[in-house]
């Protein structure tokens, strides 16, 4: 008997921390944020030189600009705040961005063309356009799904119902990809193709976000900041396409955004 209250009593001993430490990571309460607006940097690519090349020499030339012409983002957060403050969550983010690409400048011969090099301008213009001539039109989309981890701090002694929550958001998982439909320009310059998807990308992605809740009984009405900032490139042919085009092995992309987003949440 004796025995026995001895092993109780070791367990006891063994058991209370861990269910001290159980309680303290049990759910306090749970939130729900959704995007209703935000501010979003141009994802334009930055403008350069398209090269017209003959026998791997540049004879001619013409500059390309790129604008953003239409975008939608969107955002749902769920978060779960323990008993000791911490914050653990799912946000899913996503994106879609549409862009004209065009001609910025004539064609014009190269030092390096000679006499042939501005009689393919020439041609080049009479042919297939000038400056202000579009090359094609392309339609990016991303998703990425990011681990919130962050802490509440609970305001109440200084606004009572009041608190602030902030933290990171880690990218777990995504995708990219881009769709180019061309003109009758970017068709003959791209060597041949009308449409063309990219999505094999590698990438990165990062978030931060902080939260304003104000509690009144069991619910809580909160309001939420969050910046997203992805980068990424993907390979592609300079024989074709849009690698052809503007005479570059790597499309590269990159975007940030700063959203705004109303919530709720219930405290257990």
């Amino acid at each position: 008997m004796k025995k026995l209250v001895k092993y109780l009593a070791i367990l006891l001993i063994f058991l209370m921390p861990i269910a001290a430490y159980a309680e303290m990571w049990s759910p306090d309460r749970f939130r729900l944020n959704l995007r209703v607006g935000g501010s979003t940097a141009d994802g334009s690519l930055a403008s350069g030189i398209m090269p017209g090349k003959s026998g791997g020499v540049t004879i001619m030339e013409a500059g390309y600009s790129d604008k953003e012409t239409a975008r939608v983002n969107s955002g749902t957060t769920l978060q779960y705040i323990m008993e000791m403050g911490m914050i653990v969550g799912i946000h899913s983010y996503s994106t879609e961005a549409t862009f004209l690409t065009s001609q910025s400048s004539d064609w014009a011969g190269t030092t390096a063309g000679g006499q042939a090099g501005a009689g393919g301008a020439a041609q080049y213009n009479t042919l297939y356009g000038g400056a202000g001539t579009a090359l094609g039109v392309r339609k990016s989309s991303s998703k990425i799904t990011f681990l919130d981890l962050g802490y509440l701090y609970d305001m109440k002694d200084i606004v009572d119902g009041m608190s602030v929550s902030g933290g990171l958001g880690l990218a777990v998982g995504g995708s990219t990809s881009v769709d180019i439909v061309y003109g009758a320009t970017g068709y003959a310059l791209n060597g041949g193709l009308w449409t063309e998807s990219l999505s094999d990308f590698e990438g990165s992605a990062s978030s931060y976000f902080v939260d304003f809740g104000y509690a009144f009984g069991t619910h809580e009405a909160l309001f939420g900041l969050r910046n997203v900032s992805t980068s990424g490139s993907a390979t592609v042919d300079e024989t074709k396409g849009i690698g052809k085009v503007l005479s570059k092995s790597k499309f590269e992309s990159s975007g940030s955004s700063m959203s705004y987003s109303l919530g709720y949440g219930y405290i257990f």
